[in-house]
């Protein structure tokens, strides 16, 4: 298994950010079928293969998620394009 944290600054907002960040969670579902909550200013996600968090602060985010086995072998694949993805959702 494989771990990826990923913390971005941002000069948004809470509010904001979550905003922006629930564009972002809802263009994933559509994409790779990711299912997500939120619990507070947590986003909890999870699919086949993945899990995690992304907690939105008022000045930063802090991405945590945990690929399984199958996706492990992908990493860095998968964290440059979530980093991609992340930049775009925070403009």
């Amino acid at each position: 298994m494989a771990n990826i944290r990923i913390k971005r600054t941002h000069q948004l907002g809470t509010e904001k950010a979550r905003v922006q960040v629930e564009a972002f969670a809802r263009s994933l579902k559509e994409e790779l079928q990711i299912d997500y909550e939120w619990d507070g200013n947590r986003l909890i996600f999870k699919r086949t293969g993945a899990s995690g968090s992304l907690e939105v602060g008022v000045d930063s985010l802090e991405l945590d998620i945990e690929l399984g086995l199958s996706l492990s072998l992908l990493a860095g694949t998968i964290e440059k394009d979530i980093n991609k993805k992340l930049d775009a959702a925070l403009k």
